[in-house]
C-alpha cells in the first residue's frame, strides 16, 4: 500500500509527488485483467495466498483466484508476503506449489 502522506514523509518519494496526485485522480483506467480469458484459461496456475498478506487482501487475493480456470491455492498464515524470497521460506512456499501440482495433500 502507497498512502499520499508517504510522498511527504520519506525523501525519496517528494519529487513523485506530483505525479503519484495525477495518476490518484485518475478514473479512466483499463481492465487490470481480461476476465474472459482468465476465465478460460488451460495453464495449470499454481498460486500462494497469505492470510496475513500487507499488500494484497486475502478476500481479493481469494476472488482473484477464483476466477482464474485451472488454478490451485496454497494458503498459509505462517508465511507473509515476501515468504517466496525470504531465508528459509521459499523451499517450503515451492514444496507446497508442487505438491498442487502433484496433487499430493500432507
Amino acid at each position: 500500500m502507497v498512502y499520499p502522506s508517504m510522498f511527504s514523509d520519506y525523501i525519496e518519494l517528494r519529487n513523485l509527488a506530483p505525479v503519484a496526485d495525477i495518476l490518484a485522480q485518475m478514473t479512466d483506467w483499463p481492465s487490470l485483467y481480461d476476465m474472459e480469458r482468465l476465465a478460460n484459461n488451460e495453464v495449470p496456475v499454481y498460486a500462494s495466498i497469505y492470510v496475513d498478506d500487507m499488500y494484497v487482501s486475502y478476500d481479493f487475493a481469494r476472488e482473484t483466484a477464483s476466477k482464474i480456470n485451472n488454478c490451485k491455492t496454497f494458503i498459509t498464515n505462517a508465511m507473509y508476503h515476501d515468504a517466496i524470497g525470504a531465508a528459509g521460506k521459499s523451499e517450503e512456499v515451492f514444496k507446497q506449489l508442487f505438491a498442487l501440482r502433484e496433487d499430493v495433500m500432507d
